[in-house]
């Protein structure tokens, strides 16, 4: 008789640890296959974050070297809007194949809860339950006992869903992480702890931003928000750190004002931390504070974001409409302000401001 084994859940990312745990289980239970099964309505949860297919996109990513593992669309393809129950999926496997033996995984979290499961017992009666040791979760034996638990031989499992979009990348499979920089998933709440609280604000807000201005002018949202969201990312790395990667990456910039410094460290923290291989997206963020003259639509969305962010504290909207209706005019008008308020304010202006000046404004370059 055919094994398999069954894995459930939002999979709102997914990432290594249900890899992980898939392998053991195929090793330990000797099983076939492994399915994962993403559901469209978890009942412990009111809502996913990504959408249906960028949640199945990023599974097929994370194991598309699996050869024994698949992803089972029973739930996630349900026309029903009502929440997936995992009794009433298995009463349809089962049916469907009798010739199979299901193994149900789920964590010690879960596990010691299933008492409180829809039909519990059925269920332990349809499948073999498994479960697999998470960090903080000791078994409770009266219900393990209870349903015939069969436990995984894992180190205790502290990855979750929540702490990936909590910013903890590192969970991340590189090709699932690559995606969901690359579609701006989950971008707010990963960047979050990268800053104190009024930049996080300050940051979303450019974003969006951004993002509005280049929809007004026909150009790419996705790739303006992504850079809004990372343009300073690198802004309150410490010195030591940040000095480090100027000397090793950006070592013909190293004259030029700390304050600015972070333009090019967050060029580099976006490309090689959250790979970010959009080289658009990887100009505007590097281009964001000083301008250039090679910088590109995007660019110039993300660079008059950032300096007429409502949550500056004066009101912008009308700078903003004209950015709306035609960014490179708006980006000209930018250039004048900067210019403008440094002159009445006798503050220095970096040489190389002239020569963007000069190409955009005076000479009226797009």
């Amino acid at each position: 008789m055919k094994k398999v084994g069954l894995f459930g859940g939002s999979f709102d990312p997914i990432h290594k640890a249900h890899v992980t745990i898939a392998k053991l289980a195929l090793e330990q239970l000797q099983l076939d296959e492994i399915q994962f099964i993403p559901t469209k309505n978890n009942p412990w949860k009111d809502q996913n974050c990504a959408t249906r297919q960028e949640r199945l996109d990023m599974m097929v990513l994370a194991i598309q070297d699996e050869t024994e593992m698949t992803i089972n669309n029973i739930e996630i393809d349900s026309k029903s809007d009502k929440k997936n129950f995992t009794v009433d999926t298995l009463k349809i496997l089962t049916k469907q194949n009798p010739d199979i033996k299901y193994y149900y995984i789920m964590g010690m979290d879960q596990a010691n809860l299933f008492d409180r499961w829809k039909d519990a017992e059925l269920i332990s009666q349809m499948v073999q339950l498994v479960a697999f040791q998470r960090g903080g979760f000791e078994p409770y034996v009266p219900i393990i006992q209870q349903f015939h638990f069969i436990l995984l031989k894992n180190e205790p499992i502290y990855a979750s869903s929540s702490d990936v979009r909590k910013g903890h990348i590192e969970m991340l499979d590189e090709s699932v992480l690559r995606y969901i920089t690359r579609h701006g998933i989950y971008l707010e709440t990963l960047i979050f702890n990268r800053m104190k609280e009024k930049r996080w604000k300050h940051t979303c807000s450019v974003a969006r931003l951004a993002a509005d201005i280049a929809k007004s002018n026909h150009l790419n949202e996705k790739q303006a928000y992504i850079a809004g969201m990372f343009h300073d990312i690198a802004k309150e790395m410490n010195e030591t750190e940040s000095t480090a990667i100027m000397q090793a990456y950006f070592p013909e910039y190293m004259s030029k004002p700390k304050p600015i410094w972070h333009q090019w460290v967050s060029r580099y923290v976006s490309e090689h931390e959250y790979l970010i291989d959009d080289i658009i997206v990887l100009n505007a963020i590097e281009h964001h504070t000083t301008g250039s003259i090679d910088i590109s639509a995007i660019g110039k969305c993300v660079y008059v974001a950032d300096k007429l962010d409502p949550l500056r504290g004066y009101n912008s909207a009308q700078q903003i409409e004209v950015c709306k209706k035609d960014i490179h005019q708006g980006f000209r008008n930018s250039l004048n302000e900067f210019y403008e308020f440094s002159i009445r304010n006798n503050r220095n202006i970096d040489e190389c401001f002239y020569e963007i000046y000069d190409y955009f404004v005076t000479k009226g370059e797009i």
